[in-house]
């Protein structure tokens, strides 16, 4: 009979000899699969909810408030999320924009009648 080289036919009653021995069988499942899922989704939408006025005030705040040039976006853009001498605090804005991004991607946007509204400026009504 052929095999696979990773596969090895045992009997039924030789498993409990091959199975378990992770440390993790021993304790309780606290968080299951779904558990992380909404955890990481959270935590996510965490960091987007820091960093969405930082996001809409050097982009959309530019280009709608008045000052809607290349040089103008660029200068804010490169305020917002580039620090040469900090290469660290570079990455982590631009991973911080990436929730932000993904935040707005997921969520519906709050309007003035309803909830609180986020400004161009970054700050709420």
């Amino acid at each position: 009979m052929m095999m696979p080289a990773n596969y090895s036919a045992i009997a039924e009653n030789e498993l409990t000899y091959v199975t378990g021995g992770n440390i993790w069988d021993a304790f309780p499942a606290v968080m299951n699969s779904a558990n992380w899922r909404t955890f990481g989704t959270n935590l996510i939408t965490i960091i987007g909810n820091t960093t969405i006025p930082t996001l809409l005030s050097s982009t959309i705040g530019v280009l709608f408030g008045g000052h809607a040039s290349a040089d103008a976006l660029g200068a804010k853009l490169e305020e917002a999320y580039w620090d040469p001498n900090d290469i660290g605090n570079t990455v982590l804005s631009w991973v911080g924009a990436a929730a932000a991004i993904y935040t707005l991607g997921i969520n519906a946007a709050k309007t003035l009648h309803n909830d609180k509204v986020v400004k161009i400026d970054g700050t709420t009504y």
